[in-house]
């Protein structure tokens, strides 16, 4: 398996739990957490995420990036 040159962050207090970002996802990457206060994006599945982008695309809220992993190999 090879590893993924990135990953996901999120920013939960960013987040306002609209749920663009998991009906844009193609993967089912994403769910959304309710805990009786608030809703926000959770990762459910990163191994299935392809970095393609469109949950950061469409978060208007910068709740959620794709940002490069920092290796060796890059600094």
């Amino acid at each position: 398996m090879a590893t993924k040159n990135f990953e996901i962050k999120l920013y939960t207090f960013d987040c306002i739990g609209c749920e663009k970002c998991i009906r844009k996802c193609k993967n089912n990457v994403l769910k959304i957490v309710d805990n009786g206060m608030c809703r926000f994006v959770n990762v459910i599945n990163e191994a299935s995420c392809t970095g393609c982008g469109l949950c950061e695309t469409y978060c208007y809220h910068d709740a959620i990036k794709i940002v490069p992993t920092m290796t060796m190999a890059n600094v």
